[in-house]
C-alpha cells in the first residue's frame, strides 16, 4: 500500500509548533503559538473530527510530553501545567476525555522541553537556565536541580526505565544522568556531539532521544546528522546522514526501535533503517519543520511545521516491500503495567504478580528457595474426604465439616504477599482502591500510594527504614 500524507491542518497560529503521539495511538497532542493545546484523535475515520481545545496557558507553547495516562505542557513564561487523560470509555465508542489537573512547575524562564519518567510519577523539565529541574508529579516538589551544564539546556529525555536522563545544552553538550540513588549524579559528558546554537528561539534548537529499546540516544549534531549514542559505553556508535541540508531539529523513535524519523529546517522527513544504518523514505514539504512522532502502534506519523500545520503520513513503511512493521505485532502501550517493560524486556511488576515461574522475591538479600512448588505439593483436601468409608457403620469415619464457613462479618480485602522485585521495585498491595508500592534506596525504600480515585484520596509517598513487605489498602 502506497504511503499518504495528508494536506496540512493548521492547528495553530504561525510560529514553533509541537506534536506527540498518545501512548495507545488513538490521539495525537498539538500545541502552538497561539498559547492553545489541541488533541485530535488519529483514526482515518475520526481525525476529522473537531479538536479539543486547551487553553490553560497563556504565552506560546514550546514543549510537549505524553504518558499512559497524562499530558505534560510547558510555555515561555516557564509554565508547566498537567492534564489527566481517560481513554477507558474508547472501548465502548465514548468520547476522549482530558481535564487539567493542575500546575507542575512555574520557572522564570522557558520551558524548551519535557520528559515523564516511566513511573509516570516525575518529569524532568529543561529551560533556559544551566539547571535541569525534576518534579513530583504527585506533590509537585522539586525532587533534584541537576547542575552541570554550562548555557541553556533545549532538550531532555528519560531513559525508558528511568535509569537514566539525557539532557543537551545550546553549546552541544550532551549530559547522561544516573537517577538513581538519593542524589543524581553525572555519569558522561560529550562535548560538541549535538547542535551548538543560540538560545532564544525553538525553532533554531534541536531535540535528543532515547530509543524505547533503551539501546541508543539520538541525538542532531553538526553535519546535519544524527548521532546514535550507545548506552553504557557512552560512546558514538554511528552516524545517520547524507539526507538532510539544513539543522536536524527533532527525532523520533518507532515503538519498536527498528526505524528513526527526523524533520529539519529543509523541509524534509526522513525515514531511517536503524539496523542498515541508511535512509529508506524522504518527504519534503514547504517550510521548516519543527517535530515528529511516531504513532505507538501503528504505521503512522505526525509533524509539524512553522507555520502552525500538523501532518499525518499514513502508511509510511512499505510492509508489501518486506520491510518490518514501525511496532509490535501485538503493541501495548509502552510502560504499562501488564506489558513489555520500557527496557525492552518481558519483565514487569505485574507480570511477575502472576508469573508461575517468578521468584518469591528477587530484592537484595532475598533468599533462594530451591522449592519448586510443584502442583504435587498443594493439598487441597479434596482428594482424601472420601479416604475413610464408614462402610460398616462403625462411626470411627466423621461426618465431614466443611472447611469454610460462611460468615455474617465481611473481611477487609487482604493481599497475603508483595510481588517479586524488578527493576528496584515492587508492589506491596494492589486492589481496587489503588496500589501501594515500595522502591529500594540504597539504605531504605520508598513507599509511594496511589489511589485510582483521585477525588476521595490523595496520592502520597514516604522514606520507610523498616523495609515493609507487606500493606493493606481499603477504602476506609
Amino acid at each position: 500500500m502506497p504511503h499518504t500524507v495528508t494536506p496540512p491542518r493548521y492547528a495553530h497560529a504561525e510560529g514553533f509548533t509541537a506534536v506527540a503521539f498518545g501512548q495507545g495511538g488513538d490521539f495525537i497532542c498539538t500545541g502552538g503559538s497561539d498559547s492553545l493545546l489541541r488533541v485530535f484523535y488519529s483514526s482515518k475515520v475520526e481525525r476529522d473530527q473537531e479538536a479539543i481545545t486547551l487553553e490553560q496557558h497563556s504565552d506560546n507553547v514550546l514543549s510537549l510530553a505524553v504518558s499512559r495516562s497524562k499530558i505534560v505542557s510547558g510555555d515561555e513564561e516557564g509554565v508547566v501545567l498537567c492534564f489527566d487523560v481517560s481513554t477507558s470509555a474508547r472501548d465502548e465508542g465514548g468520547k476522549l476525555a482530558v481535564e487539567p489537573s493542575g500546575t507542575v512547575l512555574r520557572s522564570t524562564l522557558p520551558a524548551r522541553d519535557i520528559s515523564i519518567s516511566g513511573s509516570e510519577r516525575q518529569v524532568a523539565v529543561a529551560t533556559d537556565d544551566e539547571k535541569l529541574v525534576v518534579v513530583s508529579l504527585l506533590d509537585t516538589s522539586v525532587l533534584h536541580t541537576l547542575d552541570g551544564h554550562r548555557g541553556s539546556v533545549n532538550s531532555v529525555s528519560y531513559s525508558p526505565d528511568s535509569t537514566y536522563l539525557a539532557s543537551t545544552g545550546c553549546n552541544g553538550t550532551v549530559r547522561v544522568w544516573d537517577m538513581r540513588g538519593d542524589e543524581p549524579s553525572c555519569v558522561s559528558v560529550l562535548h560538541k556531539a549535538g547542535y551548538v546554537c543560540e538560545p532564544g528561539s525553538s525553532m533554531d534548537q534541536s531535540k535528543a532521544r532515547w530509543s524505547p529499546d533503551g539501546r541508543f540516544i539520538a541525538v542532531p549534531g553538526s553535519g546535519h546528522t544524527i548521532k546514535l549514542v550507545e548506552r553504557g559505553t557512552w560512546q558514538i556508535a554511528t552516524e545517520l546522514g547524507g539526507v538532510h541540508s539544513k539543522m536536524v531539529s527533532h527525532v523520533a523513535w518507532s515503538s519498536n526501535s527498528k526505524y528513526l524519523a527526523s524533520v529539519g529546517l529543509d523541509g524534509h522527513v526522513v525515514v531511517w533503517d536503524v539496523t542498515a544504518r541508511a535512509s529508506i523514505l524522504t518527504h519534503a514539504v514547504s517550510g521548516s519543520l519543527c517535530q515528529v512522532d511516531w504513532n505507538p502502534c501503528g504505521n503512522m506519523l505526525a509533524f509539524t511545521d512553522g507555520a502552525g500545520a500538523m501532518y499525518i503520513w499514513d502508511d509510511v513503511i512499505p510492509l508489501d516491500q518486506g520491510h518490518a512493521p514501525p511496532y509490535e505485532r501485538h503493541p501495548v502501550a509502552r510502560g504499562t503495567a501488564a506489558g513489555p517493560a520500557d527496557d525492552g524486556t518481558t519483565s514487569t511488576l505485574l507480570g511477575g504478580l502472576f508469573d508461575d515461574n517468578a521468584d518469591e522475591d528477587t530484592g537484595p538479600g532475598a533468599e533462594i528457595d530451591d522449592d519448586d512448588g510443584g502442583d504435587d505439593d498443594i493439598d487441597d483436601g479434596e482428594a482424601l474426604d472420601d479416604f475413610v468409608v464408614d462402610d460398616d457403620h462403625g462411626g470411627y469415619a466423621e461426618h465431614h465439616v466443611p472447611r469454610w464457613t460462611a460468615s455474617d462479618a465481611q473481611a477487609h480485602a487482604f493481599q497475603p504477599g508483595s510481588t517479586p522485585w524488578i527493576d528496584g521495585r515492587r508492589y506491596l498491595a494492589l486492589n481496587m482502591v489503588g496500589s501501594v508500592a515500595a522502591v529500594a534506596q540504597d539504605s531504605y525504600n520508598t513507599i509511594e500510594i496511589e489511589f485510582h480515585d483521585k477525588s476521595l484520596h490523595r496520592d502520597m509517598h514516604f522514606s520507610d527504614s523498616f523495609r515493609f513487605s507487606l500493606a493493606a489498602l481499603a477504602d476506609a
